[in-house]
């Protein structure tokens, strides 16, 4: 029986590592302070950029062959230089944010960026805008991915590839079945994109308290915490309650 364990263990690590070491792009993944890494994302960011996140959810992961898990999609603010991201979370639904927020959100993982090969036209970018704008608020459902209809709630690669659609940008006969995995094959196929930066943000480490209990409320506390980390790693990897 340990045998089995041991074997079963050791082919699941072979997956993972395989779905998380594979890189659909040669790039280097750069690791960067968060305002680094904003200066570095918005020197190419365009109306319409996607950004593909390579999360730790194990069953999208094991479920689509791929590391990636999430997408979201970036336009400019209406006045001023910032730029937002639209997605739809698990957690939150249709929503946006700043990119500023976002990339803090999105750390410790690795993320990649991909740009329209052809700029957006204003028209383009208005009617993208318009979409997006649409759907806040929606709640997020993941159901309709299994089945191919449309449910209340939208998931991720749906908003995404939804919005594409509007712009005539993308078509998918169910986009309801369109995943990040599927969504960013069928865009680099068609040359509709082009891979940009990938990275990591690197947010400052929060001080260490010192501690001055004893050794027995050390040792007990100390494994609270990691008994914590580790119950909060589980649901990332398999509910993926925390996943964005």
């Amino acid at each position: 029986m340990l045998h089995r364990l041991f074997a079963v263990i050791v082919a699941f690590s072979f997956l993972l590592n395989g779905l998380c070491g594979s890189d659909i792009f040669a790039e280097t993944i750069l690791t960067q302070p968060h305002h680094q890494a904003m200066k570095t994302v918005e020197s190419e960011l365009k109306p319409g950029s996607l950004i593909f996140h390579r999360g730790k959810c194990l069953s999208v992961k094991l479920y689509t062959r791929s590391p990636f898990t999430h997408v979201a999609i970036v336009v400019p603010e209406r006045k001023g230089p910032g730029w937002i991201v639209y997605d739809s979370a698990r957690k939150h639904g249709v929503r946006k944010s700043s990119l500023s927020d976002y990339l803090e959100e999105s750390s410790p993982d690795a993320i990649s960026f991909l740009h329209p090969c052809n700029d957006l036209n204003p028209n383009q970018s208005e009617q993208l805008r318009n979409s997006l704008d649409e759907q806040l608020g929606r709640h997020y459902s993941v159901k309709q991915h299994l089945t191919g209809n449309r449910a209340k709630g939208i998931h991720c690669s749906e908003y995404v590839t939804d919005a594409l659609i509007a712009i005539d940008l993308l078509r998918a006969n169910k986009p309801p079945r369109v995943s990040p995995a599927s969504l960013l094959e069928g865009i680099l196929q068609a040359n509709i994109y082009h891979p940009g930066t990938i990275l990591k943000v690197a947010l400052p480490m929060a001080p260490v308290p010192q501690k001055t209990e004893s050794w027995c409320s050390r040792v007990w506390n100390d494994t609270k915490t990691c008994t914590s980390n580790c119950y909060s790693k589980m649901r990332q990897l398999i509910p993926c309650r925390d996943e964005q």
